[in-house]
């Protein structure tokens, strides 16, 4: 019996070694998240969540990602679609693994008064600490990733880093099933 289990948690390391790839996209759940007011009824409201989808290129230790939620469509018709950019530091096997980086978010709307994309006030946005959980199982990946709001914009952070104080508080847990390409 135990030789059995050890050829399968072989197999399955072995499995996940030889297809864990480079890119990852699929679906995800992206919800607000205050780690000191945890209430697990809170969580089961659907209308919490923006739903949308997560991107990920993975090279060595080194993690690209990009994920959009959208949010139902206002009054005025015009959707919401938060976006996160991260670049990401890997430790561990492919088969389970931590990443941590930072991540840049943009908010935009889309639809009839929705005022146009200003992407200039890209570096104007708070820089965010970003710490993920991922497993990979074949061509299939499950990843969790909590995104922390720095309190300082991406341009200033360099001059002013000292001033960097992270708010736990406004946090954001994102959610994502990922297929395996290349």
């Amino acid at each position: 019996m135990k030789r059995t289990i050890a050829v399968l948690i072989l197999a399955l390391f072995v499995t996940a070694g030889a297809f864990a790839s480079i890119l990852q996209i699929g679906p995800a759940a992206t919800v607000d998240f205050n780690p000191n007011q945890f209430n697990l009824e809170s969580y089961k409201d659907v209308g919490k969540y923006q739903f949308g989808a997560e991107a990920r290129v993975n090279l060595l230790f080194l993690q690209a990602g990009a994920n959009a939620s959208f949010s139902l469509p206002n009054s005025e018709g015009n959707w919401k679609i938060d976006t996160m950019l991260s670049a990401n530091l890997v430790a561990g096997p492919k088969l389970v693994n931590v990443s941590v980086g930072a991540a840049i978010p943009y908010t935009f709307l889309l639809g009839p008064g929705a005022s146009s994309i200003d992407l200039g006030s890209f570096l104007e946005q708070p820089l965010y600490l970003k710490a993920g959980l991922n497993f990979n199982f074949a061509f299939i990946g499950v990843g969790a990733s909590y995104y922390i709001p720095t309190g300082l914009p991406v341009n200033k952070v360099v001059s002013e880093i000292q001033k960097i104080s992270p708010d736990l508080s406004k946090g954001r847990l994102s959610l994502a099933v990922f297929f395996n390409f290349l």
